[in-house]
């Protein structure tokens, strides 16, 4: 089965479900920006394609990256690389440069962000989380001060990967705290000043790349190794396995274009 997402000029296709969501030209549209009362919102549109990868992928081999965990991920970060491209093609230096206060983010400082976070998270699971038989206790040293083991992980299965595209695709609790209350995580918080935002797309076109190289090519077992991750609202879920720190990455995108076009 093709479980590619393609982006054509005026629909984004869905070929595991056979959906059709109307994009206008030249501006990608999120998942996330789609009416949450009807069918085409962003959970029920995961959620039925999760559910249906699901039911597919039960009979595929445990310790392995599935068929279809390949494609689906390989297809994601395709589409959220396609939107970046999109949504910066022909901006002026002000326009990357412009911010609406000085606590708020340019858009040259979102994709600088984007780029360094994925590149540390690809470091990580390939230095550390995949040559590790314990969970890590947390993505990077800041995120992990003084938390205690939450147990021993379990198998993620794809309904736990549609609780990742949910909450990451919420912005609703982040908005509501004042932004000076809302630090970035230390560790890839985006450069103060980009004087060449040239180097910001740049830099994320490097990094998606060797991203999709990875998952392209891996035959890591990414459903066993795990990071503690807990989720406000999905107690239930502590940690993410490297499979969905990876989905992270493209849904992480997602989430700052609509930063970026609010």
């Amino acid at each position: 089965m093709n479980l590619a997402i393609r982006l054509r000029p005026n629909t984004l296709a869905c070929k595991a479900t056979e959906l059709r969501v109307p994009c206008g030209p030249r501006r990608p549209v999120l998942f996330s920006g789609l009416p949450r009362t009807t069918f085409s919102s962003p959970a029920r549109i995961t959620g039925n394609i999760l559910i249906l990868l699901f039911v597919i992928g039960c009979g595929a081999a445990a310790q392995s990256i599935s068929d279809q965990d390949r494609a689906y991920l390989t297809s994601h970060l395709e589409m959220t690389r396609e939107f970046v491209r999109d949504t910066t093609a022909n901006l002026t230096r002000a326009q990357w440069q412009f911010q609406t206060e000085p606590r708020r983010w340019s858009i040259a400082q979102c994709v600088d962000h984007l780029a360094r976070t994925e590149e540390a998270v690809l470091q990580l699971l390939r230095q550390n989380v995949l040559h590790s038989k314990e969970p890590l206790l947390g993505a990077f040293p800041s995120m992990a001060k003084g938390r205690k083991s939450a147990g021993p992980p379990k198998r993620m299965t794809y309904r736990e990967d549609s609780y990742i595209l949910r909450w990451m695709t919420d912005r609703g609790p982040a908005v509501s705290v004042p932004v000076e209350r809302r630090p970035p995580i230390e560790e890839v918080a985006p450069r103060g000043i980009i004087a060449d935002p040239t180097t910001a797309i740049d830099h994320f076109e490097r990094v998606r790349a060797q991203t999709l190289e990875f998952v392209k090519s891996t035959q890591e077992d990414l459903r066993g190794h795990f990071v503690q991750a807990p989720m406000v609202g999905f107690d239930e879920m502590p940690y993410s396995d490297a499979y969905q720190w990876l989905l992270r990455m493209s849904v992480h995108t997602e989430r700052h274009l609509m930063q970026i076009q609010a």
